[in-house]
């Protein structure tokens, strides 16, 4: 009896630390275990290292069943979390913490918390996790000033959620159509809204740990006909979702209900179900002040349409009240939203200190294993070459050894040979004209290939050119960044620092240029960029943004007069290739206190023309363009000469201009004056 007792101890302690420790590793593990309240009921209100997991799917839970969380205690969760390296667990409290302050209107704070746990769920793949957040986007952005990043993540949930093979992912679609979101090109019918619906009930059916999403989808089901101005179908889904016998009926739903009789001028009805909604929520949520505010605007309205004046008053006066409650703590959170940006940008900038000296110390040992790496090839060269020598000795013992038996070979078979000799030469004969042939096609071969070993090489010569000096100058920044860490000057480090930024702005130009020019005509025949119907101005203004601090360094006053929109027929990548290159030779030939200006001028119908053209104007204060390279300039771009490729010709980024240029079909002028400025007109077709 004693060693039974043991043994089923020994059981309870094994299965206890199982369910403890037990990895959880997708969005999908949290959910299933904030389904089962009796595994998360001890947890409450404790912080364990050991079960950090289940905490986090018990403030989930409450979050799933509108309970309020405990924000403290999910917040002391987060260091935790990540000092035990715990990525899924800390995604997970992002989450809940985005979602809490979309709940409270704190849109900054959720939006911040949202998006990083959104990065961990991407980068983990857990598409389940990814939904969520870009549903609790979609639903937290300001869509009066932030229209097109809610577009964005409501993009992102259709496309995701209908690939996906996971029936929890479907749900993110099926709720979408349910409400018939405004972002769908075309608006679902109620056919369609119904399909949904039933779709998601069924896969809540299937699976038990998705209880909690049922009244979620009957509160979109019913915002749905509201949207499509279904208010009598609308009023029948709140109905149900209050009688459904599997949602407990709250606040949340009673309001809701009490909207819907409004909306068909059932004021009397919607009377009884509110007051019902403002005694509950004082009871379970006191603190949300915002909903209790919405539900008094809602009583006010009622009671006004029933003639009951005096409870209308009561109502209007509490909604005030509330109201001027909700505006003071919006000037209190913002303070704290201040306080918590600053905490924020400091907690940043000593992670940038530490990846900086990290990154330093990783190419220092990476310079260490090269040099190591480089001494090792050569011992193996020079023990290759010895061996090489030893046995080219050999063969060459072994080869007169074979001339020897083959003169002896030869004398014997002379005599026989004489008798062949005529069908010898025969065959020789035929043997020599196979060799002339065969000659003259591996003299066109050779052609062929010195043509394209000479583009191989030009290519080589000038990526050699082009990389040599910013190469140079990146090991030179090496060492200077290694002497300033040590010396701790601080200041001298931001400059370098600011310098190698500049160096990566320049080099990433260079290798986008090479990139297109491997892909441009001089190596692959027929590699056009399709064309689109586009706005440019959000193109240029992006280019705007990233040229002015270099500009600003310089001390270069950069300026661009675009209009509000500009649609144009054009190839987006070339386009952008274009201007970027542009504005990279002005900045690089425009001495300090000089002006570069981007320009479009609107469209305009040219003499003997249907269609309407606007010219694209990149100007400068710079140096200019001595008269003899302008000429040749001129030439190349009017199509009278060809341009020749190299140190000697023009650099690679005129090389794709021109290509551009020749591939839309466009004109490209070029006016400038030595000491006074630069001026490039490109002309683009509507």
């Amino acid at each position: 009896m004693k060693y039974f007792i043991l043994f089923i101890l020994s059981v309870w302690v094994v299965r206890l630390g199982h369910t403890q420790n037990k990895p959880f590793s997708t969005f999908q593990d949290y959910l299933i275990a904030a389904s089962n309240p009796v595994s998360l009921k001890n947890t409450e209100g404790s912080i364990n290292p050991g079960a950090l997991h289940v905490l986090i799917a018990a403030e989930l839970r409450k979050q799933n069943w509108d309970e309020p969380i405990d924000i403290q205690n999910t917040k002391q969760i987060v260091p935790m979390v990540a000092k035990q390296k715990l990525q899924m667990g800390l995604a997970m409290t992002y989450f809940i913490l985005g979602r809490h302050y979309s709940y409270e209107k704190e849109d900054s704070l959720a939006y911040y918390y949202l998006v990083k746990a959104e990065k961990i769920f991407a980068k983990n793949k857990d598409t389940t996790g990814m939904l969520y957040c870009y549903r609790q986007l979609r639903l937290t952005v300001w869509e009066e000033i932030y229209t097109d990043l809610t577009k964005q993540y409501f993009n992102k949930l259709i496309t995701l959620s209908t690939k996906s093979s996971n029936p929890i992912d479907k749900y993110f679609y099926y709720v979408s159509v349910v409400s018939a979101d405004p972002y769908f090109e075309k608006q679902p019918t109620e056919s369609q809204l119904s399909d949904a619906f039933n779709q998601a009930i069924e896969m809540i059916d299937k699976h038990p740990y998705c209880e909690s999403m049922r009244r979620d989808i009957y509160h979109n089901y019913h915002q749905g006909y509201v949207n499509l101005n279904k208010y009598d179908k609308a009023l029948t889904v709140a109905l149900q979702t209050i009688q459904h016998p599997k949602i407990k009926a709250n606040y949340r739903d009673y309001q809701n209900l009490g909207r819907a009789y409004i909306r068909v001028k059932k004021y009397k009805d919607a009377i009884v179900v509110l007051e019902k909604a403002n005694k509950e929520i004082k009871t379970y949520a006191p603190t949300n002040l915002r909903r209790q505010r919405n539900i008094n605007k809602l009583l006010k309205t009622a009671y006004y349409n029933v003639g009951n004046w005096e409870a209308g008053v009561k109502a209007d006066e509490e909604y005030d009240r509330l109201n001027e409650i909700i505006v003071k703590n919006d000037r209190l959170l913002a303070m704290f939203h201040l306080k918590e940006k600053y905490s924020f940008t400091e907690k940043e900038a000593e992670l940038k200190r530490i990846s900086l000296e990290k990154q330093v110390a990783e190419s220092r040992n990476k310079l260490l294993k090269a040099q190591y790496d480089a001494e090792k090839r050569e011992a193996t060269l020079r023990n290759l070459a010895l061996e090489n020598q030893a046995n080219e000795s050999k063969t060459k013992l072994l080869q007169s050894q074979i001339e020897v038996q083959k003169k002896e070979r030869i004398l014997q078979m002379a005599e026989s040979q004489k008798q062949l000799l005529f069908g010898g030469l025969l065959v020789a004969l035929g043997l020599i004209g196979t060799i002339l042939f065969i000659s003259m096609k591996l003299r066109k071969t050779n052609t062929k290939l010195l043509e394209l070993q000479q583009g191989r090489d030009k290519f080589y010569t000038i990526i050699a050119h082009d990389l040599r000096s910013p190469m140079n100058n990146l090991n030179d920044m090496g060492v200077l960044l290694h002497h300033l860490i040590r010396e701790g000057k601080k200041q001298e480090l931001d400059k370098v620092i600011q310098q190698i930024e500049r160096m990566r702005q320049k080099n990433q130009l260079l290798l986008n240029n090479l990139f297109e020019w491997g892909k441009s005509q001089y190596f692959t025949q027929g590699v056009d960029e399709p064309q689109q119907k586009m706005d440019v101005v959000p193109l240029f203004q992006e280019l705007y943004q990233n040229y002015f601090p270099f500009a600003e360094a310089k001390k270069i006053t950069l300026t661009t007069e675009l209009p509000a929109h500009l649609w144009l027929t054009t190839a987006p990548g070339g386009l952008m290739m274009v201007v970027r290159n542009l504005l990279d030779n002005a900045l690089k030939n425009t001495p300090a206190d000089g002006k570069i200006t981007l320009r479009i001028s609107p469209p305009s119908v040219a003499n003997n023309e249907s269609s309407y053209k606007s010219t694209l104007i990149v100007a400068d204060t710079g140096n200019g363009i001595a008269p003899d390279q302008l000429r040749y300039l001129q030439q190349v771009f009017a199509g009278k000469i060809k341009p020749e490729v190299g140190i000697h010709g023009l650099g690679l980024g005129m090389i794709l201009i021109h290509d551009f240029v020749q591939k839309q079909k466009t004109l490209l002028t070029i006016e400038s004056e030595v000491g006074k400025g630069t001026c490039f007109k490109l002309i683009l077709e509507a």
